[in-house]
């Protein structure tokens, strides 16, 4: 069986360089780009600003042209060099690309980024920087997980050089040169010291810059780690302070841990803020009152994006669900501050309001992707709101400003299922069960939305729409034993439910009104891409790889495109040097459903120019007869390549030794 794993891997292999060799070549179209100039020629940041809007002003590829998108070049993404012991596959692209000025930045889960020509595909850097992962075993802070779900770029006005930012899966911060890939500076691992922490952690999210301090948090889904966000002053590179989202699980027992904001300064000194404004009443020993419940806690993690007021430098970020391998009932209560919404003011680290979505969560149903910051008008006054889409399938509207619901949470996909808690809280009618047990599941162990979404990835907003896309996926839960924490307990098992139905919806949402404009079905699941809007267009890209490229306005469907591999990063748009404007579009990545070799598929429209090197597909190539253009290959070469990226998945899949870490199971 080795043997006939090995050959299969090594022809797979010999195929997709066949392909990628003869295609490039696919679609030998010349291309050109319309004229009319563009009103925003880069992708800076990972939702394309840092408001997370993923909503571009670009015009020149728009409704009226979309349709005729062609494939410009394919870049493969190199092979994961690295098999640590413990650790799943990863594999293709889980992170949107940047685009800044004509380069193309991407980052592997394997902890590479790569800086491609944006108008060849060629390699822009001499070679891609490379974290030697082989030192991260024996880190005892090390989770053993690793997956790159963003960067970051920042220019010379905010900095002395263009700036990528890169967290490692060991959470070290590193900040490169834009134009050469060395490494200009690094931060030790931030989640190496944590006090009070006894669990683990990975870094996957780029570190954001404001003024002096670059923001960073590392993610720990139910590895028990303490979830934090912190700031390090990238003058110095010491921390500046650091806030907690859930209590220490070492130490004195702190009964009184969801009454104070306490925030931990560069001095070594702790700030108690005191009573911060949410919309829980305090809960006297949550989380538990012995040491051995106090050891269990853990989760939390700010693990989605966060957005930026770039006018008064607070942050707002949702926070993940608390460690749920073992019995709730250990930690009774609302379980402050995960499932959280927060505001923080990131010049001394003081949350300035919470929201917390569903009090003891038990269902693994906290906020998605990222929160969104925009302006909407709203009975005529136009009002800053923050947005949270929640893998419970409920979209909550907050006032920026205090923290309270502009209306009811928006619901939207199919009714829940076992949905326990969900969107109730201590002071809901009803309330939320605050000593609740997964034993409340009973025989029926079925969840839905499962735990992977509901909304799990990052909606897009644009004046005041917004458009979400949820996965109709139920999943399981099943006691189990498991290991947390350095011993195997009696816990529980959160999986997806292969077996059931699986789809998605994507919605066009009023966030003046809160009501549905228009919605559309997709006979696929729907995990890991987020939604992008520009030039009246409307981009989702389902797990199956396909491209659907919507009327923004009224939901027609104008065109579809297979990527040949699974979706599992949204699109991203930009200009190249040579001022065509481009979508580039990532495909494979993920460990949902089997992750596949990834590649970044550049698209422009008729008539661009594109020359041919190295990691690219020529777009010059002509008939050796007629001297003409060669049209009209480049989607049947994607999807004999989409063929040939499931075949290597099957191999990797039979291959595996150990559960795989699923990125959407929520940090």
């Amino acid at each position: 069986m080795g043997s006939f794993r090995g050959n299969l891997a090594r022809l797979t292999l010999i195929a997709v360089m066949f392909l990628l060799g003869f295609g490039g070549f696919s679609n030998a179209t010349v291309r050109a780009q319309a004229t009319t100039p563009a009103t925003n020629a880069n992708w800076p940041a990972s939702s394309f600003d840092y408001q997370n809007t993923n909503n571009d002003p670009q015009n020149v590829i728009n409704i009226n042209n979309v349709q005729d998108l062609g494939v410009n070049w394919i870049y493969q993404i190199p092979v994961n060099p690295f098999s640590i012991p413990g650790a799943p596959p990863a594999l293709g692209i889980e992170a949107q690309p940047l685009v800044s000025n004509g380069i193309v930045y991407i980052a592997t889960p394997y902890n590479s980024v790569v800086a491609l020509n944006a108008a060849t595909g060629n390699l822009a850097w001499s070679s891609p920087f490379q974290v030697n992962m082989t030192k991260f075993i024996g880190e005892k802070w090390w989770a053993g997980a690793y997956v790159i779900s963003g960067i970051s770029e920042y220019g010379s006005t905010q900095y002395n050089n263009a700036t990528i930012f890169v967290m490692a899966s060991d959470t070290t911060v590193y900040a490169l040169n834009a134009l050469d890939g060395t490494v200009l500076w690094t931060i030790p691992p931030v989640a190496a010291n944590i006090l009070g922490n006894t669990g683990t952690y990975y870094g996957e999210k780029a570190p954001i810059l404001i003024g002096d301090n670059l923001i960073v948090r590392a993610s720990t889904t139910d590895y028990g780690g303490r979830g934090f966000v912190a700031a390090y002053n990238i003058n110095t590179k010491n921390m500046s302070w650091i806030w907690y989202s859930t209590p220490p699980s070492s130490g004195p027992i702190d009964t009184n841990w969801d009454s104070q904001d306490m925030v931990t300064l560069a001095n070594g000194t702790t700030v108690n803020y005191g009573q911060p404004s949410g919309n829980i009443t305090p809960y006297p020993g949550d989380w538990g009152t012995t040491a051995q419940e106090q050891n269990l806690a853990g989760g939390g993690a700010a693990w989605g994006l966060i957005a930026v007021d770039n006018k008064t430098g607070v942050i707002y970020f949702s926070t993940g669900h608390p460690s749920d391998p073992y019995d709730a009932s250990l930690r009774p209560g609302p379980n402050l501050y995960t499932d959280c919404i927060v505001a923080l003011n990131t010049t001394d680290g003081k949350m300035l309001w919470y929201y917390q979505m569903t009090s003891h969560d038990i269902t693994e149903h906290e906020g998605g992707w990222s929160v969104g910051l925009s302006t909407v008008t709203i009975n005529g006054t136009a009002v800053q709101v923050v947005t949270q889409a929640s893998k419970n399938n409920e979209i909550y509207v907050l006032n920026s400003a205090t923290g309270k619901p502009v209306y009811k949470p928006i619901v939207v996909g199919p009714p829940g299922i076992n949905n326990w808690n969900d969107g109730l809280t201590s002071n809901s009618t009803p309330a939320a069960n605050l000593t609740a047990s997964q034993s409340l599941f009973g025989n029926n162990q079925e969840i839905c939305p499962g735990t992977d979404g509901g909304i799990e990835m990052a909606p897009a907003i644009s004046g005041n729409m917004l458009y979400a896309v949820t996965q109709n996926a139920c999943g399981e839960m099943s006691p189990a034993p498991y290991y947390y924490k350095g011993v195997t307990i009696s816990g529980y098992l959160y999986t997806g439910d292969p077996s059931a139905s699986q789809n998605a919806t994507v919605y066009s949402i009023d966030l003046s009104t809160g009501q549905t404009v228009w919605h559309s079905n997709l006979p696929n699941r729907y995990q890991g891409s987020s939604a992008v809007v520009s030039g009246g267009v409307l981009y989702v890209v389902d797990r199956a790889g396909i491209l659907y490229e919507f009327n923004q306005q009224t939901g027609t469907l104008l065109k579809t495109k297979n990527l040949g591999g699974t979706g599992a990063s949204g699109v991203s748009i930009g200009e190249d040097s040579n001022g065509n404007m481009e979508v580039f579009a990532p495909a494979g990545g993920g460990e949902l459903g089997g992750a596949t070799p990834g590649i970044l598929v550049a698209y422009s429209l008729p008539g661009g120019l594109s020359t041919t090197g190295t990691g690219s597909t020529s777009s010059t190539s002509t008939s050796s007869s007629t001297g003409q253009p060669i049209a009209g290959l480049e989607q049947p070469i994607i999807i004999v390549l989409g063929v040939v990226v499931v075949v290597l998945a099957m191999y990797v899949l039979l291959k595996r030794r150990t559960p795989t870490q699923a990125r959407g199971t929520g940090p």
